[in-house]
């Protein structure tokens, strides 16, 4: 049976807008302040050497830096030119490289077209749309529906070549994993409920689009028993084929349960949740087709994204790879004014940050793509450290760093956060993490660090025997990645007590 459309309490949609640019002393010397009364740790500081051996930590699975940002000197490292997987440490580089390319006042655009009795939905990449803003346009049919019926709904993501998932060797159910191109929404992730039917004890599902105080019905997206035996770990598998993102379940789910699955064709669920909107409003759409714009249709409506800057602080709390793709993309096409493939874009990008650093050892650096999602991103300590170094001075991506807690996780309202809390971005693999920021010293100047910690043995293997059916880690790699950080604790730890 339909669901029908429902409205919920209205919520931020971006729930950190960034501040105005301030010096980087300033600010960490302003956190400083704030947080002296704070209880510290009680228990004494190991040293690093300690702390690694301590968690079990090969020597040379660990890498640090800690720099001074005034004098530019070394304060405390280890493995600092090895390279390592920065997983979405990644993204502070796409972050640093569009804000610079694009400017913080950079807006994406999707327009809603008209051509005589035709429609046509043209995305322009907009990493935060959602069915609010598609609601909005909507709302421009009212003054510009045609006399009689409407004809064709079409949808143009011709602005990049859409792809299915963002990952072949990753998850596929996994809601990081999604589908992308230049029509997304609601960051391409629906949420799927289920219960058991009373009549033939079969399970019934429900799909929607969940936006800000919006949700949309999105039965487009079917659920079919699996007839396969699903690997333990495996509740979901997508199927192939189909008009639509269809999937099968595995026979062992509960008898009731709810879930987030990734969207594998984005630019018809955009299309398909638009006119889902638009048969709420009363108008009687067609099913969407893929087309492209005719160079005589006219602008009936518009829908902006907030500014890029607002965009980078929910990217840097969030780390949604989706929108660190599209970024990062959006980037490569201003410089080159052509829209690159994903692998070329991120090349692009890399050589770029390069040119911003020439006196920095650049060797063995490689962004694999945006988000820093897989295992193929390389990235040394001391390569991270100049990239912080850059941050520091720009003011819109600085002011986009959120607070962390003491495990490099971002903090929020209530969260007891260290003696003197940090700013940065976390990267978490299964056997690779990273964190790099800024810790404010004891007498305010600004130090910049980055810690990452890799078992290349086991990530090797785990990338060797990947089947991307199965969603969850193994308890080995949860327990690996749980030592990591408490390493990563400790570390910021006994850098606060010395320095």
């Amino acid at each position: 049976m339909g669901e029908k459309l429902k409205l919920l309490p209205p919520r931020s949609r971006l729930l950190r807008q960034p501040k105005s640019g301030r010096r980087v002393v300033v600010r960490l010397a302003a956190a400083l302040l704030m947080t002296l009364a704070m209880p510290q740790w009680a228990r004494p500081n190991p040293s690093p050497a300690q702390a690694i051996g301590k968690l079990g930590f090969a020597d040379d699975e660990v890498g640090f830096i800690l720099v001074d940002l005034q004098s530019g000197r070394s304060l405390a490292e280890k493995a600092a030119d090895q390279l390592f997987v920065p997983a979405s440490v990644a993204k502070l580089a796409t972050a640093y490289a569009a804000e610079r390319i694009l400017g913080g006042e950079h807006r994406f655009s999707t327009l809603l077209l008209r051509r005589g009795a035709d429609l046509y939905l043209q995305g322009g990449g907009d990493p935060v749309l959602t069915a609010n803003d598609l609601q909005m346009l909507v709302a421009e049919l009212r003054g510009a529906a045609p006399v009689g019926e409407f004809g064709k709904l079409v949808y143009d993501d011709s602005l990049l070549a859409a792809v299915p998932e963002l990952n072949g060797r990753q998850p596929a159910a996994a809601v990081y994993n999604a589908g992308l191109s230049a029509l997304n929404v609601d960051f391409n992730r629906i949420e799927v409920t289920w219960s058991r039917r009373h009549e033939d004890g079969g399970l019934e599902f429900h799909a929607r689009s969940v936006a800000d105080g919006l949700t949309v019905p999105s039965e487009w997206i079917t659920f079919a028993p699996a007839t396969d035996r699903a690997p333990p770990g495996a509740s979901f598998l997508a199927a192939p084929g189909g008009a639509a993102d269809r999937w099968l379940y595995a026979p062992g789910l509960p008898d009731q349960g709810v879930s987030y699955l990734p969207v594998k064709d984005p630019s018809l669920n955009t299309a398909l949740v638009f006119r889902e909107l638009a048969k709420s409003a009363g108008f009687d759409l067609p099913l969407p087709e893929r087309g492209r714009v005719p160079a005589d249709a006219a602008v009936i409506g518009r829908i902006d994204s907030p500014p890029l800057a607002a965009i980078l602080a929910g990217l840097m709390r969030y780390s949604n790879n989706i929108s660190a793709e599209l970024i990062g993309l959006a980037a490569a096409q201003k410089l080159t004014g052509r829209m690159p493939p994903l692998a070329q874009s991120s090349q692009l990008l890399t050589q770029w940050l390069e040119t911003q650093l020439p006196g920095t050892d650049w060797r063995g650096f490689r962004l694999e793509n945006h988000s820093g999602f897989g295992s193929g991103s390389r990235m040394s300590p001391r390569q991270m450290a100049a990239l912080l170094g850059l941050v520091a001075r720009d003011g819109t991506l600085f002011d986009a760093l959120p607070a962390l807690d003491g495990y490099g996780v971002a903090a929020t309202t209530g969260t007891r956060l260290a003696k003197r809390p940090i700013l940065g971005k976390s990267g978490t693999m299964d056997y690779a993490t990273g964190l790099a920021g800024y810790l404010p010293g004891r007498d305010g100047r600004p130090l910049a660090f980055a810690i990452f910690i890799l078992d290349r043995e086991r990530r090797a293997a785990l990338d060797a025997s990947m089947d991307p059916r199965i969603l969850e880690p193994s308890p080995e790699a949860r327990a690996w990645i749980a030592r990591a950080r408490a390493l990563t604790r400790d570390l910021l730890m006994a850098w606060a007590a010395e320095y």
